[in-house]
């Protein structure tokens, strides 16, 4: 492909985009996937394809793209180290990670270059996605519900994206070379959540640009996942990600400092009592989606000593309120309540120690109304109990069971 010869309106030579698109045994997917890149209103300078050691008719497939793509065949190792390969051969001053069974929409990259033509210090842009799944009779997409990303509330890109991997589909960003060299290579040994662990390495030293428009349709299918030696079925996927977030989690938590909870800019060791506590809580909400409950209940009651009397601030309010929500669901703390008597218990000293329960315990009632929608009374009777074990308020229990039913 050429080179973009065009100029922004800043006068600047147009920036440059490499896609590489990973790929093992998606024969039967990969078209469609290499065809919305050829498809994009924005020109790309070149399009690398990394074959992973496939087994099927990948190779047969590829062929028909020979004159236009740039082809690279390796051992199977995962896809960080077909990503690795890639990258080494890359030109572009932007990267573009695609995937083997996902769509680019036609003004993807288009919208994904935006914030890079608007302010030349971006590093990062991310867009939204839309999940799909193919009709097996007429061969239509089908688009299915999709949770919003999280709102930007004043809090770091960083910590967002320790909440949560919430930007589940790496095509959803666009990325300076320069960013993937600085923390490079890619950790190959990681095989399970590796896009994961690559954002929590950009997201730790670059900030991002959201843009508003969906920059990916990520397919949902049922076909295998993982390199040839772990390969896993779909069904078993929630499983393995939630285990491998959490082992990635233990493994980077006690190397943050404190700081890093508050922003790119603060200290390493916040000397304001109130940034202490907010930080503190915010890594307690991290270690707690990520099921790493014995740090969590440390660093709540490490952030209650910082600032016992202070009223909590609407950025605290808001981060507590997020401590219940793991993408994988609260199965633990259900088979283990207990770990809700200890969150009062650490939470005992702190003046307005209601308050903070109130905010811990704000989303279970969306909870309760989620499993009563899809009918399952057995588990909304078990997050309502939940809420009133945190809370205390366990008269009127039933009555609001009830309620709840009535409204949903």
């Amino acid at each position: 492909m050429q080179e973009k010869s065009s100029v922004t309106d800043r006068g600047q030579s147009a920036l440059t985009v490499s896609v590489i698109l990973p790929t093992f045994n998606r024969a039967h997917l990969i078209t469609e996937s290499i065809d919305s890149l050829f498809a994009q209103t924005a020109d790309i300078l070149e399009i690398i394809i990394v074959d992973d050691g496939s087994t099927d008719n990948t190779q047969d497939v590829l062929a028909g793209y020979a004159d236009r793509v740039t082809l690279l065949a390796q051992q199977n190792g995962g896809k960080l180290s077909a990503l690795n390969h890639g990258l080494s051969r890359a030109r572009g001053e932007l990267i573009w990670i695609m995937d083997d069974d996902d769509i680019a929409p036609a003004d993807a990259l288009e919208r994904l270059l935006e914030p890079f033509r608007e302010d030349p210090e971006t590093r990062i842009s991310y867009g939204a996605l839309r999940k799909f799944t193919t009709n097996p009779e007429t061969g239509a997409r089908e688009l299915l519900h999709t949770y919003p990303y999280p709102p930007e509330d004043g809090r770091s890109f960083f910590v967002h994206v320790l909440e949560d991997c919430f930007i589940t589909g790496q095509p959803c960003l666009l990325v300076r070379r320069s960013c993937y060299e600085s923390i490079g290579p890619m950790p190959e040994e990681i095989t399970i959540s590796e896009d994961y662990a690559v954002l929590m390495r950009l997201a730790r030293r670059f900030d991002a640009r959201r843009v508003d428009a969906v920059t990916l349709l990520q397919r949902q299918h049922e076909g295998p996942r993982g390199p040839k030696d772990i390969r896993y079925a779909a069904d078993t996927r929630y499983d393995r990600w939630c285990a491998a977030d959490t082992t990635l989690m233990e493994e980077l938590l006690p190397r943050l400092s404190l700081g890093e909870f508050l922003g790119y800019d603060a200290p390493a060791v916040p000397t304001n009592p109130a940034e202490r506590r907010q930080a503190y809580f915010q890594k307690s909400v991290i270690a707690a989606r990520k099921k790493l409950w014995p740090a969590a209940l440390s660093a709540l009651r490490a952030g209650v000593a910082a600032s016992p009397e202070a009223r909590l601030r609407p950025v605290e309010r808001t981060i507590l309120s997020r401590m219940l929500g793991c993408r994988y669901g609260v199965d633990e703390v259900i088979a283990e309540p207990g770990i809700l008597d200890e969150i009062r218990a650490a939470l005992g000293p702190l003046a307005h120690r209601k308050d903070a329960i109130a905010a811990i315990a704000s989303l279970l009632p969306f909870l309760v109304k989620t499993a009563i929608r899809q009918g399952d009374h057995r588990r909304a009777w078990a997050k309502w109990s939940l809420y009133w074990r945190l809370t205390g308020l366990r008269t009127g229990v039933r009555t609001g069971v009830q309620r709840l039913l009535r409204t949903s």
